[in-house]
């Protein structure tokens, strides 16, 4: 008989934001990867994410992404 395998389960919200500005979208996404590289590197693997657009108060327009992650890794 196999032991049962057990799971930890951690949510992150992660966003990247100024969309209009190539300079600091770049840093965004480079900040987004290094979270989950350093994610990763603790041993947790995502298996679910959702994107949420974040809108602005006075235009109503998308000023940014709100990204939703659940990830797991295997306790013991």
């Amino acid at each position: 008989m196999h032991p049962l395998v057990k799971w930890e389960y951690l949510t992150e919200s992660i966003s990247v934001t100024e969309r209009w500005n190539p300079k600091k979208q770049a840093e965004s996404l480079q900040n987004f990867s290094d979270r989950l590289n350093g994610l990763g590197a603790q041993g947790w693997e995502m298996i679910s994410y959702q994107n949420i657009p974040l809108m602005g108060n006075l235009t109503g327009n998308v000023k940014g992404q709100l990204y939703l992650a659940i990830f797991k890794r295997q306790l013991g």
